[in-house]
């Protein structure tokens, strides 16, 4: 910056409300400010929609799965080889042994799908807090329902469920052999995704296996590790480590795909979103103009006294500049006041059904800030600097002539 600009640059700071208070200078700040607390808003948001999903995912699955091939059934003795080989693993911080069959779930005529899990609550039961109310173990008859499994049953907790699960390979004289027996719900299971929450019920393992007639067999271990965004270098660590002999499945393998999709499709709306900022360019545009129109008598003066078309420019760009800087914090900080708003209310919640979880979050990333403010400044730059251009077109005599 020359001494000549920085001198109208100093005057225009110590008195700047001639610009300030124009109408074309007020739109072109709200514009901005507005655009990009949207923009932001939109950022924070969609990246709490990841972060809970993932977060959800995360705390509903194991990190690690090991089973045996071609879907077979770990002995009691194997699984117990398996724990002994890997409880020296610093990474791993629980194995828990469980059993999962679907069957059906049925109450007043309504039925549906369900996935049963056993767990032995002697050894462990990884989640204790998705079932507020419940600590220890379930009595015999006693199960864990869905949230949403329980509430299109029309069920509560003390309310009494029929499980009937169909054994395909029992067929008698007297046509299929079916497990069916109603068991009481002792508590209701909400970990807020929703495809876990309108399918899961969960009993005792030994329970399980005699109310399916049932060798005393497990379907996998649960892994869970420190680290979960290693689980996949971990699996295969694992995998090798055991020879080879059982399958290990991190949980990218059933949920990897879909974060893919939700983080792709944030970017996506960025793009739509930083659109919004450049529909508040034109403002920008139009209050420049405005300004070298009105200045066009000092544009003159200053070209008179050998002032540079390129000073000039300079001198214009940083005072329009400033504004717009200011501007583009204050959208910055009008996105985290919509974020957090849209965050705390409670008039609308996600639809399970459609978006996997069923609460708004917010989450507030210095990258997604950065990622802002850099597109923002960008676009907003190149839209006050493009009618700058007229600078050089202006004809001093005739501004002259013009005022005499």
């Amino acid at each position: 910056m020359d001494k000549l600009t920085g001198f109208y640059l100093s005057k225009y700071l110590k008195n700047p409300k001639r610009n300030l208070f124009r109408f074309s200078f007020i739109f072109m700040i709200l514009g901005i400010i507005l655009s990009v607390g949207i923009l932001s808003a939109g950022l924070n948001l969609f990246e709490g929609y990841e972060q809970t999903l993932k977060s959800l995912l995360l705390e509903s699955f194991a990190h690690i799965t090991v089973q045996k091939p071609w879907n077979g059934y770990l002995s009691q003795e194997e699984a117990q080889q398996i724990q002994a080989k890997l409880a020296n693993e610093k990474d791993i911080s629980s194995i828990t042994p469980s059993l999962y069959y679907s069957l059906m779930a049925q109450h007043a005529g309504k039925v549906r799908s369900a996935q049963l899990r056993g767990y032995d609550f002697a050894l462990s039961f990884p989640y204790y807090r998705y079932t507020p109310g419940f600590q220890g173990a379930l009595a015999e008859g006693e199960v864990i329902v869905g949230h949403y499994l329980a509430k299109e049953l029309g069920l509560k907790a003390g309310d009494e469920i029929s499980l009937i699960y169909p054994q395909l390979d029992r067929i008698t004289p007297l046509g299929i052999l079916n497990s069916d027996r109603s068991f009481k719900i002792k508590a209701i299971y909400r970990s807020g995704y929703y495809e876990n929450d309108r399918s899961l019920v969960i009993m005792g393992l030994a329970e399980l296996q005699d109310f399916l007639m049932l060798p005393r067999t497990l379907s996998q271990l649960e892994l869970r590790i420190s680290n979960a965004d290693k689980a996949l270098a971990q699996a295969e660590k694992y995998y090798h480590f055991l020879e080879e002999e059982y399958i290990t499945i991190p949980w990218e393998y059933y949920a990897g795909s879909l974060l893919k999709l939700v983080k792709m499709e944030k970017w996506l709306i960025f793009i739509v979103f930083a659109f919004l900022v450049l529909i508040a360019g034109f403002n920008v545009i139009s209050a420049v103009l405005t300004i070298i129109i009105d200045k066009s008598s000092e544009i003159a003066v200053l070209r008179s006294l050998g002032a540079s078309s390129r000073t000039i420019k300079h001198l214009f760009a940083a005072k329009v500049g400033i504004a717009a800087v200011m501007a583009l914090i204050l959208g910055q900080i009008l996105g985290i006041i919509l974020s957090w708003g849209v965050e705390k209310q409670s008039f609308y919640q996600l639809k399970g059904e459609v978006y996997f979880v069923d609460r708004l979050g917010a989450h507030y990333s210095p990258l997604n800030f950065l990622a802002v403010f850099g597109v923002s400044f960008i676009l907003i730059s190149l839209c006050i600097y493009l009618p700058l251009k007229r600078i050089d077109r202006v004809q001093i005599i005739d501004i002259f002539r013009a005022k005499v």
